[in-house]
């Protein structure tokens, strides 16, 4: 690849991935809602070129976007992928549509490759709607992007574009500061803050934000279309296995709750799709250990205080 697109280029996941993508060579256009947006983590990017373009604009993106010569796009871009707009369903239906757009623009700029953003907890509502349990009304994310897979694999085969899907499970590093399990929990944590779990039987499974990122690139690369490419550690386990090594690197002693909140969700056996489909195809296997992302983690976290 010589030049990509991001959108979301300045969130967790796309400011890594815009590092990797210029440490490689790759000139990145970095599509940012707004000027009002921060900037700083990616301005200072070799070979990137910001534009400021609302996802509601996004099916004028070719009027936006000079290049003609793109490579890959990849859509990270989504309003309410974490906190109470999980469960908005305007914002969540308005997000397809912009998924829909941001292919149509692919076409108008004769962009190769789409890599879809997705997310295991897709698997996790389609396993729900198959018993008599009764969806939270957060999983009107998960339906949102089901609903978006489907559509923008079905709009790219009919303009000729190559769709690749990446499932994300639980991406953690520096950089984030999001509500998420492990920025959230090891804040706790790092207090001496009482954490409460449930009883963590279920399969989990993290993966460190560069190589998630490198992941990325390496299924823009040589992902196969159509396919999806499942972005974690390839080593599921119990998620108590992965808490009790978090609550280690911080301190052994600290008690934890686990069993204190009640799982009511849906487990997943990870045989619902292949983990090992990015090693297969591209040779890649994550580099770093879930202890030692937890450290590298741990002193990012103190040193922004």
């Amino acid at each position: 690849m010589k030049k990509v697109i991001v959108t979301g280029a300045n969130g967790f996941i796309g400011t890594a991935l815009c590092k990797k993508l210029s440490d490689e060579g790759i000139n990145v256009i970095a599509i940012v809602r707004d000027k009002e947006e921060n900037i700083t983590k990616i301005k200072d990017i070799p070979r990137i070129k910001i534009i400021y373009c609302d996802l509601s604009d996004f099916r004028n993106l070719s009027k936006y976007i000079e290049d003609r010569d793109i490579d890959a796009l990849y859509h990270l871009a989504w309003v309410g992928s974490a906190g109470a707009l999980r469960g908005d369903s305007d914002v969540q239906i308005r997000n397809i549509q912009y998924t829909c757009d941001t292919i149509k623009a692919c076409l108008e700029i004769n962009c190769k490759r789409f890599i879809f953003a997705s997310s295991i907890m897709e698997y996790e509502i389609q396993a729900t709607m198959e018993t008599d349990a009764m969806p939270s009304i957060n999983t009107l994310y998960s339906s949102a992007k089901v609903a978006a897979d489907y559509m923008a694999r079905t709009l790219s085969g009919s303009y000729g574009i190559d769709y690749i899907r990446a499932v994300i499970s639980n991406i953690y590093g520096p950089g984030e500061t999001s509500p998420r399990l492990v920025n959230t929990s090891l804040r706790k944590m790092l207090n001496n803050e009482h954490c409460a779990f449930s009883a963590g039987n279920q399969l989990y499974d993290f993966v460190y934000i560069t190589d998630a990122a490198q992941m990325f690139i390496e299924i823009g690369k040589h992902g196969i279309a159509n396919r999806t490419y499942y972005i974690g550690s390839q080593k599921p386990r119990p998620l108590k296995e992965f808490l009790c090594e978090m609550r280690d690197q911080v301190d052994p002693k600290t008690e934890i709750g686990l069993g204190e909140i009640p799982f009511n969700g849906v487990s997943l056996s990870y045989k619902e799709f292949d983990i090992n489909a990015v090693k297969k195809d591209t040779g890649y296997i994550p580099e770093i250990t879930f202890a030692q992302g937890i450290k590298n983690t741990l002193e990012w976290i103190k040193e922004m205080g």
